[in-house]
């Protein structure tokens, strides 16, 4: 392969990666985001975060249950990237708290909001 073919492929893996950064990147602070808003408990944040085809199904009382949830597990401490598919925009995360974890998966419409958000308990 010649210099100015490395060269070119080397400047696309490069895009390529600024690219899946910036999807997880914008995956993260949106995580971040509703997550403090269901710790908060704060039903109007949460909705505000999602796009306009689901944002008419989040219930003040599923943020209610949730928050309990995630109060249970103690003071929120941050999220880890388990795992994403940027194709799909489609992002898995370990979210901490003091006392336990959840896992938390999400999806990114196209308009940048999310069209997803499913908690699961992490088993010890």
């Amino acid at each position: 392969m010649t210099h100015t073919r490395l060269l070119a492929l080397a400047t696309v893996v490069a895009l390529c990666a600024c690219a899946a950064s910036n999807g997880a990147g914008s995956a993260a602070t949106a995580l971040a985001t509703v997550t403090k808003a269901i710790y908060a408990d704060d039903a109007p944040g949460v909705s505000a975060a999602f796009d306009d085809g689901v944002r008419s199904e989040i219930s003040r009382a599923e943020v209610g249950l949730l928050s309990d949830k995630m109060h249970a597990l103690g003071t929120y401490q941050g999220a880890t990237l388990l795992g994403s598919d940027p194709q799909k925009s489609e992002f898995t995360y370990r979210v901490d708290f003091e006392r336990g974890a959840m896992n938390v998966a999400i999806r990114i419409a196209a308009d940048g909001k999310l069209a997803a958000y499913r908690a699961f308990p992490v088993e010890h």
